[in-house]
């Protein structure tokens, strides 16, 4: 199965990263990955992710899932910016497992304890989130997702009644922009289990 490149991040050496923010940064190589089939299974990845010449996580060949694609674009923004510099293998391997969630510590909110225990990232409130924060949150029926954020849904009182996002799901067959409904349904996001992180510029 082949995913679609619709930009090749190697390939921007004349942008100017200094020109935009790391949010900004996150949202353009989010983009680059779509489609490319769901299937929970192996590392979730759309491609190999190497570290130092050596394979943290290699690719899905049959599809990627959430925290796989979400990890990969962190993965690719970060390495860009220099922000591994120091960090050995065993280090950024911890980090993937936080990412994950494959331990008690990070089992529920992932993502932000895997940015905040490398101090290159920070928990963000969830009135401040932007395009491009990470996300991990859980729903009513206790199904979780990891997703890069987009922006809120709103009521016309300005209540935050849902999020669009940008993650690998069945329902967009691989990479693609969803949005879901935060509230008290059971299939509902539960809002006290909605965690934002953002990296540190």
């Amino acid at each position: 199965m082949r995913f679609l490149f619709v930009l090749s991040i190697f390939g921007c050496t004349s942008f100017a990263l200094s020109a935009q923010s790391l949010n900004e940064r996150v949202v353009q190589v989010a983009n680059t990955y779509a489609g490319g089939g769901y299937k929970w299974a192996g590392s979730g990845t759309p491609k190999d992710l190497i570290f130092n010449a050596t394979k943290i996580l290699g690719k899905s060949p049959e599809g990627t899932y959430c925290s796989g694609y979400t990890f990969t674009v962190a993965f690719d923004v970060m390495n860009e910016k220099g922000m591994f510099a120091g960090l050995d293998v065993p280090t950024m391997k911890r980090f993937q497992q936080d990412w994950y969630g494959s331990n008690d510590a990070a089992a529920e909110t992932q993502c932000v304890i895997a940015l905040e225990k490398l101090g290159l990232g920070k928990a963000v409130a969830l009135a401040d989130a932007k395009a491009g924060d990470f996300v991990q949150f859980w729903r009513n029926n206790k199904t979780g997702h990891s997703v890069i954020f987009l922006n809120w849904i709103k009521d016309a009182q300005g209540r935050i009644t849902g999020i669009k996002y940008r993650s690998t799901q069945k329902l967009t067959d691989g990479i693609g922009e969803r949005t879901e409904t935060i509230g008290s349904g059971e299939k509902d996001i539960n809002i006290e289990r909605l965690y934002v992180a953002r990296l540190k510029g």
